[in-house]
């Protein structure tokens, strides 16, 4: 009766640690990452086509990020990433000693813009906005609409930049000043 309890007891031990040695190996995380860059819409005076605007530089070092998680993740270790915002805003004006919107040059003046990412030729939309209001606007949230299988192969890349498609409604006078922020989720897996 001792042996066989022993043998249990030893084989519970053998499975705990064994499990505990795949448990250890299988380490999943998600980490936040942002990427703000700068750009400038040209004066816009063709309402019938879009003008783009390519080359944007992207600043996110995402060798950089993964070295300061805890568990020293690199970019191999990228299962999945996910796009979860993309804010523009635009840089103000300064009147009378205030910081306003510029009233003739704002994102009520465009119909559609698209965010895109590119790397080694390949360009891929990103997000996407329609403004359907003429009403003066400082900022434009952009709806994420590309897949995070596509998305990882733009992100591992150190030479990726952004392009951007813009559409106006109203033709504008002045270029506008814009400071994109992107939201990303990377999933990380040993």
């Amino acid at each position: 009766m001792k042996n066989s309890r022993l043998n249990i007891a030893l084989l519970s031990l053998i499975f705990a640690f064994t499990s505990c040695k795949k448990i250890s190996e299988s380490i999943q995380q998600d980490i936040i990452v942002n990427d703000t860059t700068s750009f400038e819409i040209p004066v816009l005076s063709n309402i019938n086509s879009p003008a783009t605007i390519a080359g944007i530089p992207s600043h996110l070092n995402l060798e950089e990020q993964l070295r300061n998680t805890p568990n020293n993740f690199t970019i191999e270790h990228i299962t999945a990433v996910k796009m979860k915002s993309l804010a523009l805003l635009l840089d103000s004006i300064k009147i009378d000693l205030k910081n306003i919107i510029d009233t003739n040059n704002n994102f009520g003046n465009l119909e559609t813009i698209r965010f895109r990412i590119a790397t080694g030729g390949n360009v891929s939309n990103i997000a996407n906005a329609s403004v359907t209001s003429s009403s003066i606007s400082g900022s434009l949230s952009l709806t994420p609409d590309i897949l995070p299988d596509t998305l990882k192969s733009f992100i591992i890349q150190p030479s990726r930049t952004y392009n951007i498609v813009v559409k106006a409604k109203t033709a504008t006078a002045t270029p506008m000043k814009v400071k994109a922020r992107a939201v990303y989720t990377i999933t990380l897996s040993k």
